[in-house]
């Protein structure tokens, strides 16, 4: 039986604060228990906050001792901390949130108290420390402290790196890059084979020294302990990890592959090719290259080249770019106004229409339309256009400009027949509709064999699908959504991958099952739910609010409000959605105080906590969470100072002003606007009624 006790520090009292501690332990766990043989009942974890029970060195040898005395010759535990650690005198510490300078025996975790209790298990055991996140080496010579208290046979500290360096995080990730090696190295380790701490502490170096060769920093992890024999930490299930997909070769055979997708026949072609620009000579003068144009009419061509040999450069530009541009709008417009909507994160059909210049340049890179580099010569035209249009440009453009414009708009606009692509991608937009593409090898087939914009708008084409059918055809569209998904999870970037997962996480948030149950099967298949947005972030705001809670109701509670909600203010500046109602049901709270009044410390943290909501929140929050928030309605439904501090909350946020759906919680907030506390407290308690009764 294996066993984890894995605790995570971020704040102190005394020391600096760090980051990501609390994502480093949720990631741990979860992968252990995921893709190892660590059941969840097994696991103990905490989040350590300050003045938290937990934070407490007594507590922690007791929840050690109590696994250790009932662990047989066959178990393991793991001991896991994320925080602050140093070594003093003969000792080594793992800091606590209420750890104090000079009572470290106290107040932190002791090793050599840590390693006398691991000594009585009848099991192996084995100790992970991710220490010192903040960049600061505040742990003295903990290289040497550790390695006087880890002697006991098959018992071994990993350590996130050697003697007077740092253990960093990685913002982009919100990890420390320790933790997060040691996840990825499980997730690639073979399956239903044993992991050993020597053979992971190698993967992981390795990991590492990459990370660094990109970074420039230096962190090495060391190992320290001695062991005999082959002592496993883990066993890797056989649960497939997001770096291995499955895909359909030839013969209908499936083949794994851990690094790329590989394709029998190289030279099946991709169903439409990437519009990267005609061959235009390097050396031609205007009138060779309106030639290549094949888009506009004859007599247009004439005007703009009697507009360019009458020196009127600009008007020859703006008219060759606005014809362009329209043609470029009209092609990326040929994948659907809610397609187009989609990609730009608008619902504006208007503004979409008529997609402003900049947007149908990147959009159509974005899709693949055009290349980089012509990405960027239209936008340098674009530019250029857009400058000697000004009223207060007193000066003419130059020839060498406005060659610029013609040629961009030639070379990656007028100069290719567009119909052709589009006809293409309407046939195979058609095809996903109706085809079922897990029966067809050679469409998979070409389908990984494809530019990467064309698995892209593959994927983004689908989504669009499932949001515009139903009955049969969505089945079609959801089974090769889940199909494709897992072809060409492997070579997709982050940015795509994370697409898929904001627009499941938008399904989740709207509660609609049939898209929730396709999304779930699709990213479960390629273990796709790191790339859910704001899980951990999530985590560590609902983890901070319910503290909040906890504090609220405790002893002492209008002096360690203030600091608790500080707390959840320090996490960001934009609240996830997932962890609205438990932050805005516990700063309202402590807004509304309790019958003996509030902190008043508390007021403007908790205003500093809800001013990050945007209007958009606070309906989510009105129409979706207040008619279920027990413990908000309960304090509303008094009608004392609590209700009259709600009125307050209300007229401060305009929220009568919202878009309610719920005429009668409109009706309660017009009353709240008024002040009138009576009939406030009466829809508040009829709601309550309303939740005893469901």
């Amino acid at each position: 039986m294996r066993y984890l006790v894995g605790l995570s520090c971020e704040e102190y009292y005394h020391y600096d604060n760090i980051s990501f501690c609390h994502n480093d332990l949720f990631l741990l766990q979860e992968t252990l228990i995921n893709f190892c043989d660590y059941a969840k009942e097994n696991v103990h974890s905490q989040m350590i906050y300050k003045d938290a029970d937990e934070s407490d060195c007594e507590y922690w040898y007791s929840e050690i001792s109590k696994i250790c005395n009932k662990m047989t010759p066959y178990d393991s535990i793991l001991f896991y901390f994320a925080g602050h650690g140093m070594a003093l005198g003969e000792d080594a510490f793992l800091l606590l949130p209420n750890s104090v300078p000079g009572d470290e025996l106290n107040t932190a975790l002791s090793l050599s108290k840590i390693n006398h209790i691991l000594k009585k298990s009848k099991g192996n055991a084995f100790v992970i420390i991710d220490a010192c996140h903040s960049g600061l080496d505040v742990r003295g010579d903990m290289s040497a402290g550790f390695v006087t208290k880890l002697l006991d046979k098959s018992w071994a500290t990993l350590a996130s790196c050697s003697e007077k360096e740092c253990s960093y995080p990685d913002s982009k990730k919100e990890q420390g890059i320790f933790t997060y090696c040691i996840s990825e190295a499980i997730k690639k380790w073979k399956k239903e084979s044993e992991i050993t701490i020597e053979e992971l502490k190698i993967v992981v170096s390795e990991m590492l020294e990459k990370w660094c060769e990109d970074t420039g920093l230096s962190q090495h992890p060391t190992l320290n302990g001695s062991i005999v024999g082959i002592q496993s930490l883990a066993i890797r299930n056989n649960k497939t990890a997001e770096y291995e997909i499955v895909v359909i070769d030839n013969k209908g055979e499936v083949a794994k592959m851990n690094d790329e997708i590989q394709v029998v026949h190289n030279e099946l072609p991709a169903l439409w090719t990437a519009a990267n620009g005609i061959q235009l000579p390097k050396k031609a003068d205007v009138s060779t290259i309106l030639r290549y144009n094949v888009q506009l009419r004859e007599k247009e061509i004439k005007g703009i080249y009697g507009l360019y040999i009458g020196d009127n450069f600009e008007f020859a530009s703006e008219t060759i770019w606005e014809r362009s541009i329209f043609i470029l709008r009209d092609r990326v417009l040929s994948l659907g106004l809610e397609f187009v909507g989609e990609m730009v994160g608008l619902d504006n059909l208007d503004y979409v229409k008529e997609l402003p210049a900049f947007e149908v340049i990147n959009l159509a890179a974005e899709l693949g339309f055009i290349n980089k580099t012509g990405k960027m010569r239209l936008s340098q035209a674009n530019e250029l256009v857009q400058h000697y249009k000004g009223r207060d440009i007193e000066e003419d453009m130059p020839q060498n400009e406005s060659d610029t414009v013609i040629r961009a708009c030639i070379q990656y606009v007028l100069g290719y027949d567009s119909s052709e692509i589009t006809i293409e991608y309407g046939d195979f937009r058609s095809s996903l509709k109706y085809d079922l593409f897990e029966k067809n090898a050679a469409k998979m087939e070409m389908l990984s064999n494809s530019p990467y914009f064309y698995k892209k708008t593959t994927i983004r084409t689908l989504i669009n699908l499932l949001s515009s059918t139903e009955g049969a055809e969505y089945e079609t569209v959801s089974s090769n959504f889940c199909t494709i998904v897992e072809c060409v999870w492997n070579s997709l970037s982050s940015d795509d991958r994370y697409y898929i997962g904001i627009t499941y996480s938008k399904y989740a948030n709207r509660g609609d099952q049939t898209h929730i149950i396709t999304f779930k099967r699709a990213l479960e298949r390629v273990h796709g739910f790191d790339y859910v947005p704001e899980n951990l972030r999530s985590l560590s705001f609902i983890q901070a609010a319910k503290h909040v809670k906890s504090v609220h109701y405790a002893f002492n509670n209008f002096y360690n409000e203030p600091e608790a909600v500080n707390s959840l203010e320090r996490l960001g500046n934009k609240i996830p959605r997932p962890a609205i109602k438990e932050c805005v049901s516990a700063c309202i709270m402590v807004l509304l105080g309790n019958a003996y009044g509030r902190s008043f410390n508390a007021v403007d943290p908790v205003y500093q906590v809800l001013n990050k909501l945007d209007k958009a929140s606070w309906i989510y929050y009105i129409n979706e969470c207040l008619p279920y928030d027990e413990e908000v309605l309960n304090k509303i439904k008094e009608g004392d100072e609590r209700t009259t501090h709600w009125c307050e909350l209300v007229n401060e946020y305009d929220l009568s002003e919202m878009e309610i759906k719920d005429s009668k919680l409109q009706e309660m907030l017009n009353y709240s606007k008024k002040n009138d506390r009576n009939n406030t407290k009466a829809i508040a308690g009829m709601y309550l009624k309303k939740l005893e009764h469901q």
